[in-house]
């Protein structure tokens, strides 16, 4: 049984894709996901009706608790948006934990408007409080509990399988240059010897800059922006923008593995594990066969 337990653990801190940061894509998913819910009590009719307590059509009904989910996940996840300062801490457990508080909130909704929709006189009984909760739930299992493990497994699958047609060796080009990196705001300035570059991460409103030179690792402090400093490197092929938050040295990779998220980097002489984005994974392959 612990073991059991363990293993669940382990599983709900996967990583998994943050979907909700492009309003955009958030928009076409809660769309999506309306008109599904939308077919499927169309369709399949899970639940009891009793049409003599309807005060309008059932078509109005099945439309009105279909749409009802888009403005609750909409309003939640845009203010996630603001607080959220790494999308690569996002587990399944995460993903389930949120999408749970946002089906319970739909289930309080859906409580709440029964007077608008039903005649029956005990509509503010604890039953149907109950009752819409728990519908809501059931209708949204087959994503909590079905299609969330299966995206996790076909995305782990997918992005090991590609890194495959990837290989870490010989990949031993070496640049001596010295840069001299810039703040133009502040004026401050430090030397950057690109064979010594391992990566650079965003921190705050500065960037640590990190290094390995006579057999240490170093780091350094800058204030400026990473697409400050990305543009100050940009003649430098082996210098390459993985993740919103981070830019890497190429030629310093030692390993890459995968996960749902997409690719993770394991670099030279440095236990920090570097994230490739999965909207940068098909650029990054392009740009690392070319080093």
């Amino acid at each position: 049984m612990k073991l059991k337990l363990a293993q669940i653990k382990r599983y709900l801190k996967e990583p998994y894709p943050y979907y909700y940061d492009s309003q955009q894509r958030l928009i076409l998913l809660l769309l999506f996901i309306s008109f599904l819910s939308f077919c499927f009590s169309y369709f399949f009719q899970p639940f009891v009706v009793n049409v003599v307590e309807h005060k309008i059509s059932l078509i109005w009904i099945l439309l009105i608790h279909a749409l009802i989910p888009f403005p609750i996940a909409y309003i939640y996840f845009s203010l996630m948006n603001r607080n959220i300062k790494d999308d690569i801490t996002w587990t399944l457990g995460k993903e389930i934990f949120n999408l749970s508080i946002i089906l319970l909130i739909i289930g309080i909704t859906d409580f709440l408007i029964r007077d608008l929709i039903y005649t029956n006189p005990d509509n503010w009984s604890f039953r149907y409080f109950w009752e819409e909760i728990r519908n809501t739930f059931l209708v949204g299992f087959l994503l909590l509990i079905i299609v969330l493990p299966l995206n996790l497994e076909r995305l782990i699958h997918k992005h090991v399988s590609s890194i495959k047609k990837l290989s870490t060796n010989n990949k031993q080009e070496f640049n001596n240059a010295i840069v001299c990196i810039k703040n133009l705001v502040s004026n401050e300035s430090f030397e950057l010897k690109i064979k010594d570059f391992l990566f650079a991460k965003v921190e705050s409103n500065y960037i640590e800059v990190f290094t390995f030179s006579s057999d240490r690792n170093n780091k350094i402090l800058i204030r400026m922006t990473l697409k400050e400093l990305e543009e100050q490197l940009r003649c430098f092929s082996c210098i390459y923008k993985t993740h919103r938050s981070y830019l890497v040295n190429l030629n310093a990779i030692k390993s890459i593995s995968g996960n749902a998220q997409g690719y993770q980097l394991l670099l030279k002489n440095c236990s920090t594990i570097i994230p490739v984005s999965r909207s940068n994974i098909e650029d990054f392959k392009a740009k690392y066969s070319k080093i």
